[in-house]
């Protein structure tokens, strides 16, 4: 069995002593370069997970800076990528 084949979510949803814990799989990892809006470079790390639900979490980061723009959570990635208050990676840290 190759490991994209293992159904990480529910493993953990079988776990008892997770009880009632969120469970969020890391989907998809990218990293922006960006020019902030005074001017400089920024490197933005960009983590989409979803949940057992389906629904999808957008979380960005200026590791740099100590800065994170967190989206909530939507039922498709487009529409959780649009909720990251983006501007909060804008501000000084």
């Amino acid at each position: 069995m190759r490991s994209d084949d293992v159904d990480v979510l529910e493993i953990l949803e079988k776990v008892q002593q997770l009880g009632e814990a969120q469970i969020w799989e890391i989907a998809k990892r990218c990293r922006i370069y960006r020019a902030r809006p005074d001017g400089a470079d920024q490197t933005v790390e960009l983590e989409m997970s979803v949940d057992t639900a389906g629904r999808w979490l957008v979380i960005a980061r200026d590791e740099e800076r100590g800065l994170l723009a967190q989206g909530v959570p939507m039922p498709g990635l487009n529409g959780a990528v649009h909720m990251v208050p983006w501007y909060m990676l804008d501000g000084d840290a």
